[in-house]
């Protein structure tokens, strides 16, 4: 190659490199965008989830233990670790709410397509926290568990991180409850797995370190399968065992014969005075006698 055309082919090289720095890196899907709070939904949308290796547990499990209707768990595959909470994948058309109830089709990434997120949790399961109770969580895993032992991937919950959207809450109290709002700041659903991220309001559930399914343009209640297709399914409470029955006062049955009660005859009324001939002849009174035995005379 001549000078001149080594020369060229170095100011074309050039140009190029001046030309990728000057757009930026090419985008990844798997990657949310990081964009301003006021950008346009549609340039904010969660990850996806269609690259993703998930750690799964065995096929073909007893789903009332495993809590995946389909048998088989994607998330927290430790089933003796995690007996309560389960990571299950599924697949829907368009976007659902996390609060839609159960219809009558299981589904399941190993199933049919489904007609409600819910639908990929087993029978005797629910999706965690559909009433708003962020205890479903709590009470069954910490933070940390939350963010490294469902694996990889994302599993969302019923809620929204926020009461009231463009407002952090504070951590909540015993008796808080959460919505599960559409879209927008703070719409998205709180998450366990390694491809959650702590956002900018972090205490709905675990105080300063709540991970959520960034993105704005997909809220609660507005989730596709796509990029929200990991639930979260808790084991619906064992229901409370039913009282022992009270055992009846014992009552001795009515004695026949004579005789009293406690030896099989008739006993008269509490309130029933014995008769004449049940009662005792009174004692003969005597005046004094004399020395003889016989009546003492008085005197005078």
């Amino acid at each position: 190659m001549t000078t001149r055309g080594l020369s060229v082919l170095t100011a074309a090289l050039a140009f190029t490199a001046l030309t990728l720095a000057a757009c930026g890196p090419t985008s990844n899907k798997n990657e949310p965008r990081r964009v301003s709070r006021n950008a346009t939904l549609d340039s904010d949308a969660p990850s996806s989830l269609s690259n993703v290796e998930f750690v799964e547990s065995e096929r073909d499990g007893d789903p009332a233990v495993v809590g995946c209707a389909d048998g088989q768990r994607e998330g927290f595959a430790d089933l003796n670790k995690f007996p309560t909470i389960a990571g299950c994948l599924g697949v829907w058309d368009g976007e659902m709410n996390l609060r839609k109830g159960k219809t009558s089709k299981t589904c399941g990434d190993d199933l049919d397509v489904c007609s409600s997120p819910a639908d990929v949790c087993a029978p005797g399961w629910h999706l965690c926290a559909r009433n708003g109770d962020y205890h479903d969580l709590a009470d069954r895993i910490s933070d940390k568990q939350c963010l490294e032992d469902a694996g990889p991937g994302k599993f969302v919950a019923a809620i929204s991180h926020v009461k009231k959207k463009g407002e952090c809450p504070d951590p909540p109290a015993d008796n808080t409850r959460y919505p599960c709002l559409d879209e927008g700041f703070g719409a998205e659903p709180v998450c366990c797995g390694e491809g959650c991220r702590v956002g900018g309001c972090k205490n709905a559930v675990w105080e300063g370190n709540t991970a959520i399914s960034v993105g704005k343009a997909e809220g609660c209640s507005t989730v596709s399968s796509e990029r929200n297709g990991g639930i979260l399914c808790c084991k619906d409470a064992d229901s409370a065992p039913r009282p022992a029955p009270v055992p009846r006062p014992s009552v001795e049955p009515a004695a026949t014969g004579g005789g009293t009660a406690g030896t099989g005859g008739d006993a008269p009324a509490a309130d029933t005075a014995p008769s004449d001939a049940a009662k005792p002849a009174p004692a003969k009174v005597e005046g004094p006698r004399d020395a003889a035995g016989g009546p003492a005379k008085k005197d005078g």
